[in-house]
């Protein structure tokens, strides 16, 4: 019986670290489908900072815009997203990607303008109450300081 319980214990001290290893993936998984939905949600206090801010600011607050960013004016934005890496802390509760992003919107006129451009993206990410959300977000342009002036077209 002392040999039985024995052979228990060396399997689960071995399996340990190797279902430890699978929740993790399965977390990472978790936070590529929220990233793949568009549908991400937020922390209430999310900390965030573009090039279209001038400083990074915490939600719900409102950060102060860069001028000609046009932020309250943009229509039809979409955002997408190439995932670098994700890491997920050991704990399972806290992760962090890289990536890089697409961000397209159009602007009013006269005249219409549609606006892409390609940024770097690091983010945070903190699991609430069994959901991924956004803790925390840092994305720039990678081609230019000013994100409105990147790529333009008239319509």
């Amino acid at each position: 019986m002392k040999r039985l319980n024995a052979g228990y214990i060396l399997l689960l001290l071995l399996a340990g670290p190797l279902l430890h290893a699978a929740d993790l993936k399965t977390e990472e998984a978790a936070i590529r489908a929220a990233i793949a939905s568009g549908q991400a949600k937020t922390t209430n206090d999310e900390i965030v900072w573009t090039g279209a801010y001038e400083r990074p600011f915490v939600r719900p607050n409102k950060g102060v815009e860069v001028p000609g960013s046009d932020v309250s004016k943009r229509r039809n934005e979409k955002h997408t997203t190439d995932v670098q890496r994700i890491e997920v802390a050991e704990s399972g509760d806290l992760a962090y990607e890289y990536s890089f992003s697409t961000l397209e919107y159009d602007l009013p006129g006269p005249p219409q303008q549609h606006v892409a451009f390609k940024t770097g993206l690091l983010r945070v990410w903190k699991k609430v109450n069994g959901d991924w959300n956004l803790a925390a977000v840092f994305a720039r342009p990678l081609d230019s300081q000013c994100a409105h002036v990147v790529e333009t077209t008239a319509r």
